[in-house]
């Protein structure tokens, strides 16, 4: 018993280790991808350091997306806002979470193992600026809409969730999807990015894994 009870242990201590090496090496391995062009849609993503976000026009040609998502929805967006912001994760932890001294051990257990439902986060902003925090990148016509298709399918409604924003420019919508320590927040964006054929890892399950491919 003692015996199976050490290699209980020794696995259990062994999954973060593994976890760690493979969140770090796969992202450097590519997935197949396309060459980029130099003319298209601009699109960015960005990150906090911890989430990546994908950030869209609010409409082109391929996609209006204040016709799905009101600005009416979002009161205090700013009146020249030119982008949405996407983000896809955990629900209790995205609106429990608020602030980093908002995180607690059972909200944080649920994020890193999963099992939870999902929320799409939108916010409208400007037009973001290209640098460490934010990559710039231009799709073709077929590729852009490949994205957003992505993007849209994870809407489970495209009715806000009912009182939850952070701030007014903001709103949450119910999503398709379980967060787990397989699709995280950030392979989400990946597997967008992905679907339109831009270069990138394998695996990223953390925001440094995407955000190498896209500076």
């Amino acid at each position: 018993m003692q015996r199976l009870a050490g290699v209980a242990l020794a696995v259990m201590a062994a999954i973060p280790g593994g976890f760690a090496l493979l969140a770090y090496a796969l992202p450097l391995i590519p997935s197949p991808g396309d060459s980029l062009p130099t003319e298209g849609v601009e699109v960015f993503v960005c990150s906090n350091g911890v989430h990546t976000d994908l950030v869209l026009p609010a409409v082109t040609d391929a996609m209006d997306w204040t016709a799905v998502l009101p600005r009416s929805d979002f009161p205090l967006a700013p009146a020249d806002s030119t982008h949405l912001s996407f983000g896809w994760g955990d629900r209790a932890f995205y609106l429990e979470t608020r602030r980093w001294s908002d995180l607690n051990p059972r909200t944080a257990w649920r994020a890193l193992f999963g099992g939870g439902p999902t929320v799409v986060h939108v916010y409208h902003l400007r037009r973001p600026v290209a640098g460490e925090d934010c990559g710039r990148l231009v799709l073709g016509e077929g590729a852009y809409g490949r994205l957003v298709a992505y993007v849209r399918a994870a809407f489970r409604s495209d009715r806000p969730i009912l009182g939850a924003s952070y701030s007014g420019d903001d709103r949450f919508y119910e999503a398709y999807g379980t967060y787990g320590p397989v699709l995280t927040c950030n392979e989400w964006t990946a597997r967008a990015l992905r679907a339109a054929g831009v270069p990138m890892g394998i695996w990223t399950p953390l925001a440094s894994g995407v955000m190498r491919w896209v500076r």
